[in-house]
């Protein structure tokens, strides 16, 4: 089995099972598995200078948006169970003045992450309140 990278088409040819597209190169079988191994870790391979190569994923501004929002929404659905418990507590009367000081916190933190602005790509999150 032989192995060819063709850079026009991002490619990895077998001998074996594909016809070679003429410009292709031949690379070694060793190089072959490295790069799937890093592909497999979250790494592109893309050509430089005709050979393929291995390098971080540069996401779009739309992927970290949805990042962003699947984030927000995490740390709203977590504050919100902390909220519900508490909430139970001094329904109860059983809540300790530090639970009343934190379900305050929790409850202005779920207020202010859901005021983030998703479109900032670059939002930084708070911390939740422990």
């Amino acid at each position: 089995m032989t192995i060819f990278y063709n850079a026009k088409t991002n490619a990895f040819y077998d001998s074996n099972i594909n016809k070679i597209p003429e410009d292709s190169i031949e690379i070694s079988s060793k190089l072959h598995a490295e790069l799937l191994q890093k592909q497999s870790e979250g790494l592109e391979i893309h050509p430089n200078n005709g050979y393929p190569v291995a390098i971080e994923r540069t996401l779009t501004a739309e992927e970290i948006q949805l990042i962003n929002a699947l984030k927000k929404q995490e740390l709203i659905n977590n504050a919100n169970a902390q909220i519900k418990l508490l909430q139970r507590a001094i329904k109860y009367n059983i809540a300790t003045n530090a639970e009343k000081k934190l379900l305050e916190q929790l409850e202005l933190f779920t207020i202010n992450v859901d005021r983030i602005d998703l479109s900032d790509i670059n939002v930084v999150f708070p911390d939740m309140p422990e």
